[in-house]
């Protein structure tokens, strides 16, 4: 992942995300996504907004705001697309894994 993006943000999602930094007040916050185990399918994915912490990532620079993957989940991520979908029914961030074998009906959680 060094020269490569581990994750694709789609403009939808970039501009979800700018509009959640911009009530952010912490100037060193920063986008972390990342995989725990649970879920219904094995694996969930999490999204929080932090502040950069001694560890092992990796960092993106998304122009108003960086996003940072921990090495230890890059195997099961990278490659990522994440999407914002803002439909009446169906709003909210979708993941594109092409690491997923299996996914979920709701789209959070997936098995490699």
């Amino acid at each position: 992942m060094s020269s490569e993006q581990a994750i694709t943000l789609t403009e939808k999602a970039i501009k979800q995300f700018q509009f959640i930094f911009e009530k952010t007040t912490d100037p060193d916050a920063v986008l972390k996504i990342g995989v725990r185990n649970g879920g219904c399918s094995g694996m969930s994915y999490t999204m929080d907004i932090v502040k950069i912490e001694d560890g092992e990532y990796f960092k993106q620079d998304m122009g108003q705001f960086n996003l940072i993957v921990d090495k230890s989940d890059e195997k099961y991520i990278k490659g990522l697309v994440l999407d914002y979908n803002d439909s009446l029914l169906n709003s909210g961030f979708q993941f594109s894994n092409p690491n997923a074998k299996e996914t979920c009906g709701c789209g959070s959680s997936f098995s490699i």
